[in-house]
């Protein structure tokens, strides 16, 4: 089998493809600033089998957010069409951000209309739809706040973030008062969700799914954790700034019943593991 995997060298990229040593050959597409190649893309589609689609723009500018989430993958899909196999199959990393989290009472579930009010949002919901309306046969993986070793500080997530700033004994700083709740998944239980997805048979036209733990996090029991692990750690709550106190999580239930998939790694594990990480790199 011969596998495509973009933003290989991202950081669910570059775990995904350690799992992925054993399952055939595996072909990656050159990192740009800026669109593909299209010779380059014809390469990467050509003879391949299954596409694990990482690739796009987290934090930029909204335009390189737009050119490299919708822009790219509708080049990404034209190519496959054009010079891919007919029975090429994609595996999407999508986001919870396609929901509007702004009205997030309860637990997201993918019947949720997805509503996003960013435009890394929308750039996601429109490659959604560039997908959905290819034919090309799909599995598309939204994710909440992945967090691990190999995380970039003030990029990937606020877990990195405070981790990182803990290990260089820095304040860990919050925005307010640190009750609002996130979604944390661990990359680990991320990359088994991944392969699941693409190697798993499984019957139902269900192709959209919810990849979380499925529980309320307070940046404050973050913080707590961390400095369990790290001592003499000093915090630093903004009370003053005015934020949007923004709490949710998302039903990772479907994709559980489908897969038989469920998060291994604790929270306090997988804090622990990311300090370790940082602790490393200091």
């Amino acid at each position: 089998m011969r596998i495509g995997v973009t933003g290989a060298k991202g950081f669910i990229g570059t775990h995904l493809l350690s799992a992925l040593k054993k399952q055939g050959t595996v072909v990656t597409l050159p990192r740009r600033k800026g669109l593909p190649v299209k010779q380059e893309l014809k390469r990467f589609v050509a003879d391949t089998d299954l596409f694990f689609h990482l690739g796009g723009v987290n934090r930029d500018t909204n335009e390189e957010i737009i050119n490299g989430n919708i822009i790219g993958t509708s080049q990404l899909l034209e190519s496959i069409l054009n010079n891919g196999k007919p029975s090429a199959r994609l595996v999407f990393a999508s986001s919870a951000q396609v929901y509007n989290l702004a009205n997030s009472k309860t637990p997201i579930r993918e019947t949720g209309k997805a509503n996003p009010d960013t435009v890394y949002g929308v750039s996601k919901q429109s490659a959604e739809n560039l997908i959905r309306n290819s034919g090309i046969p799909f599995v598309m993986l939204r994710m909440s706040n992945v967090y691990g070793p190999g995380c970039r500080p003030n990029y990937n997530s606020v877990v990195a973030t405070l981790c990182h700033r803990a290990i260089k004994d820095l304040p860990l700083v919050i925005n307010g008062d640190g009750e609002q709740c996130r979604d944390f998944i661990y990359i680990e239980d991320v990359v088994r969700a991944f392969m699941l997805a693409g190697f798993e048979s499984v019957t139902g036209s269900e192709k959209i799914f919810n990849v979380s733990s499925g529980k309320m996090v307070s940046l404050k029991k973050i913080v707590r954790q961390i400095g369990k692990l790290h001592k003499n750690t000093k915090v630093e709550f903004l009370t003053d700034k005015k934020i949007s106190e923004i709490s949710y999580c998302c039903d990772p239930s479907k994709f559980s019943k489908k897969y038989g998939w469920h998060p291994r790694v604790s929270l306090a594990k997988g804090i622990e593991q990311t300090l370790s990480y940082f602790r490393g790199r200091k």
